[in-house]
């Protein structure tokens, strides 16, 4: 699976609820607007289930603004249960 980071630039409870929704039991909160995801796909595909942009339909509402980024590697500091849940997810085999 791949990890992606889905960065919103200010609190956006709609998105939220969809990133909550979506990715039920595959996604971790770091802050209010910050949020790992571990998905198979691209983030563009990431983009369009959330309800961000889809270049399919570009006229659909968007559920709110944010950026999302696939993950190659990953470095830093932070609570072992973060690690624990990054490494865990990046060794699960995809889901189709």
């Amino acid at each position: 699976m791949t990890i992606f980071a889905v960065l919103l630039p200010t609190p956006q409870p709609t998105l939220v609820a969809e990133i909550v929704r979506i990715f039920e039991g595959n996604y971790i909160q770091l802050s209010e607007t910050q949020y790992l995801v571990s998905s198979s796909g691209t983030a563009i595909e990431i983009c369009a289930k959330l309800g961000i942009y889809d270049a399919k339909q570009p006229e659909k509402v968007s559920t709110g603004v944010a950026v999302v980024l696939a993950t190659s590697s990953y470095f830093g500091r932070g609570p072992t249960t973060l690690w624990e849940w990054m490494k865990a997810k990046l060794e699960s085999p995809p889901s189709g």
